[in-house]
């Protein structure tokens, strides 16, 4: 493969390598909700402490990461270790597979805990839980709209209803943000239908026109360049990454309509993108 280098060091074999260890991250997390979903009693029962973790979503991303991975069950010495490879990493975003891969690993080596043990992990379950289905979810934000959960929060704190719309159909609890509760009471108190009929739709709504898995890994490739300042490809680059080096698009189409296209997609899920 290829080996141009985008910025700092991430090449198309880096990416490749990326983009294959991703589908692991949201399986590992998937698997632990329905685990504790069909344990509910054991580890969620009415003397557990209340899950929620919507307010998470008022804070930047890289915050929910060091949360969950000092979180209070976890050993001393891996942390530092963890902690140091995403500091270390160009993009932190980029290094979660593989350290996922590795976290995994740590505690399926480790030996069953005693019942003092769990019983003490269960204090801290709903915090770690919590901690863990924001950064989940942020994560899935980008693989549909090209950005944290966090940010469209942010736009949500200037008005743009819009990106309520599109979090709350990442994640319903959306609804429970303080951001979100300030716009609804605002629309109730104006009498706002319109309103209400989208945030219906939005809670009822599926992301199908945003599920095309080749998308989905062009938005996590557009994210990771740009947290290690990626901030310009060229009409060029764009073809030999995403068509060439990656293979997530065709280059058939007549008249160079999916040339265009592409660079449209980039405009839109690069930021501070430019066109050639």
């Amino acid at each position: 493969m290829n080996s141009t280098e985008y910025a700092k060091a991430i090449t198309a074999e880096d990416l490749h390598i990326f983009l294959n260890l991703w589908p692991s991250v949201f399986q590992g997390f998937d698997e632990i909700q329905q685990s504790l979903a069909y344990d509910q009693e054991k580890f969620l029962g009415n003397d557990a402490a209340p899950i929620s973790w919507c307010h998470l979503y008022e804070l930047p991303i890289k915050e929910h990461l060091v949360a969950v991975l000092t979180a209070e069950h976890l050993p001393r010495a891996e942390i530092a270790g963890w902690l140091g490879q995403i500091v270390a990493a160009p993009s932190q975003f980029a290094a979660l597979p593989a350290l996922t891969a590795q976290v995994d690993t740590y505690f399926e080596s480790s030996e069953d805990l005693s019942k003092e043990q769990a019983d003490e992990l269960r204090k801290s379950l709903a915090q770690i839980l919590c901690m863990s289905l924001s950064t989940y979810f942020s994560l899935k934000c980008v693989m549909y709209h090209g950005c944290y959960l966090n940010e469209l929060i942010e736009r949500v704190r200037t008005g743009d209803d819009k990106a309520l719309f599109d979090a709350i159909r990442i994640d319903s609890t959306i609804i429970g943000c303080k951001s979100a509760v300030e716009r609804i009471s605002k629309a109730a108190f104006l009498k706002e239908n319109r309103f209400f009929a989208k945030l219906k739709a939005a809670i009822n709504g599926k992301m199908a026109k945003r599920e095309q898995a080749n998308f989905q890994k062009m938005r996590l490739v557009f994210e990771v360049l740009h947290e290690v300042g990626a901030s310009r490809l060229s009409d060029s680059q764009l073809h030999q990454l995403f068509v060439e080096e990656l293979d997530l698009y065709s280059s058939n189409a007549k008249g160079g309509g999916n040339a265009k296209a592409l660079r449209k997609f980039a405009d839109t899920y690069m930021k501070k993108s430019t066109t050639t």
